[in-house]
């Protein structure tokens, strides 16, 4: 069975950016009807950062899609620039130059990468209510009793080890 999936294309305006939210925001409501608010309001918020950076960066057409599969939505936006997105230094009274860092904050994993006609930005937030979260991420019994875990290397929070668990099952 394929997964809900939404891709439609805007134009770089703040009306399209602000039209483009919408119509993710209801074709989640409309796979999602129990979706906690505080989750649908982080979606809206990192489509509409993704979005307004290409707005900001480019001019034309812009492509959205948003995916949803397996607790995770994967929200991606193509535009026509080759220059990729990079964090900038902001004063605490400055209007802009917030977006990736609220991505980042609010998202399980986020990038960029160059396409043949220009970039795709994408970011993966994870969209079940926290009681379906906290539940899956609790350790199994052989792993609290394993003493080569690889945590003095990595550093992963309790979602991410959850988001791996379900993208790479151990059999």
């Amino acid at each position: 069975m394929p997964h809900p999936s939404i891709r439609f294309t805007v134009e770089a305006t703040e009306a399209g950016v602000h039209s483009a939210r919408r119509r993710v925001s209801s074709a989640v409501r409309g796979w999602m009807r129990h979706l906690d608010e505080d989750l649908h309001f982080n979606l809206e918020l990192v489509t509409s950062e993704l979005l307004t950076n290409g707005l900001r960066h480019t001019c034309g057409r812009m492509t959205a899609q948003v995916t949803l599969a397996h607790g995770l939505a994967v929200v991606e936006v193509f535009d026509g620039s080759r220059d990729l997105p990079r964090p900038r230094s902001t004063q605490n009274d400055d209007e802009c130059g917030r977006g990736l860092m609220l991505i980042e904050d609010l998202c399980l994993l986020q990038g960029a990468e160059t396409t043949d006609s220009g970039k795709r930005c994408w970011a993966i937030l994870s969209v079940e209510t926290a009681p379906a979260r906290a539940a899956e991420v609790q350790p199994r019994e052989e792993e609290c009793n394993d003493s080569t875990t690889d945590d003095d290397r990595w550093s992963l929070s309790p979602i991410g080890k959850g988001l791996l668990s379900r993208l790479f099952p151990t059999p």
